[in-house]
């Protein structure tokens, strides 16, 4: 019963790892739709301020984000069909966000005011009806890896259950026997006994550092993760949000004030980033390049210069939104591509040995099951 035990403990631990790292890895693909979903936005909204015919470059990333985000919804769905029915509702949702863009574009290259209408109404059911569904897979997703880790860190408990009880059993037969037969050692039976006491003690310890190991990158890799990716989901919805400020043309205070609660979010994410050890090697993301840049807009639109705040917002020259956006966007995407990786490596590292010690510990409780009859039947030869 101890070896089953302690091979259950390391076999528990190991299983909770696999299934941690499976809801991370879920995790971190449903925030690449939720990232991929307000790109796709940011850049239907800014080429729209162009008028006429898009910029080329503009239309193609927006093409390649719904792409994405299409792909990684099918990819999605297989990897966890708990989340199917979400997944399935945001597909419509996006589809019918994308037939909404197509009519803003085809009435705005026509310079039909009613495309402006068309744009605010599928950025408005974007947030209304997908962000919606992707937060609360997020919050789903979040929550599983939590339990796993949680799981991982208290499989300990089936080998120090099953080993003090194993001890207290092996002990009392050591006595019950001295008493019984007048011999005051039994050998192989005491063999057992340490047997037991030392697979306990180590696979504990190997145990526990296994939790240290999972909390340390809970709270560490793991953590930055999520930061990064709140983040840059965070500065597209502001990016979006700008834009739909200057479509608006005055009346787009409410616009606005959305812009500004993203970037809270955006701040107080790097803010946490700033805090984690995990992070403290990497360069500060550049997001105040571009709220720089943002505030010089919002004083060219709120003069009356609403030509020269959609020229700065609009261009791609240095000092520009688009390129401070931009170099916010390359260096974001590549820190979280670095600390995805990073915590599946780690938790790859943490369960590497844990298979190798579930059999040890089988092969533990057998060798100590073999020693304690080996001590018993001398006791028996003894009488016969």
């Amino acid at each position: 019963m101890f070896g089953l035990a302690a091979g259950q403990a390391f076999r528990s631990a190991d299983g909770a790892l696999e299934r941690a790292a499976a809801n991370s890895d879920q995790l971190v693909r449903i925030q690449a739709i939720q990232t991929n979903v307000v790109q796709a936005d940011a850049d239907a909204t800014n080429a729209f301020l162009v008028g006429g015919l898009e910029p080329a470059a503009q239309r193609a990333d927006y093409t390649a984000a719904i792409a994405s985000a299409s792909q990684l919804i099918a990819e999605a769905a297989q990897h966890q069909p708990a989340d199917g029915p979400a997944l399935g509702a945001l597909n419509e949702a996006l589809v019918s966000y994308a037939s909404e863009i197509e009519q803003a574009r085809a009435n705005n290259r026509q310079a039909l005011p009613i495309g402006a209408q068309y744009l605010k109404d599928a950025s408005a059911n974007l947030r209304s009806d997908a962000l919606p569904l992707l937060k609360n897979l997020v919050d789903a997703n979040d929550e599983r890896v939590a339990e796993e880790f949680d799981r991982a860190g208290q499989a300990s408990g089936w080998l120090v259950g099953a080993g003090l009880l194993s001890m207290l059993v092996l002990v009392l037969g050591l006595l019950w026997l001295a008493r019984r037969t007048r011999r005051y050692l039994n050998l192989p039976l005491a063999a057992a006994a340490v047997i037991v006491l030392v697979t306990l003690v180590v696979g504990a310890a190997v145990l526990v550092r296994v939790s240290n190991r999972v909390e340390e990158a809970q709270s560490g890799v793991y953590a930055a993760t999520l930061s990064t990716a709140q983040a840059r989901i965070a500065a597209f919805d502001a990016k979006s949000n700008e834009s739909l400020t200057l479509i608006a043309r005055g009346s787009g205070a409410a616009f606005e004030k959305a812009w500004q609660a993203s970037d809270a979010v955006v701040t107080a994410e790097l803010g946490e980033l700033g805090q984690n050890d995990a992070s403290s090697g990497l360069d500060p993301l550049p997001w105040s390049d571009y709220t720089a840049v943002h505030q010089q807009i919002r004083t060219l639109d709120d003069s009356g210069d609403w030509e020269g705040a959609v020229e700065l917002a609009t261009g791609t020259g240095s000092g520009t939104g688009n390129a401070t956006f931009a170099g916010f966007d390359a260096s974001s995407a590549e820190q979280l591509a670095g600390l995805s990786d990073q915590t599946g490596q780690q938790l790859d590292e943490a369960g590497r040995w844990l298979p190798l010690g579930g059999a040890l510990g089988l092969l533990a409780g057998l060798l100590a099951a073999g020693c304690a009859w080996w001590g018993v039947s001398q006791r028996l030869e003894e009488y016969r």
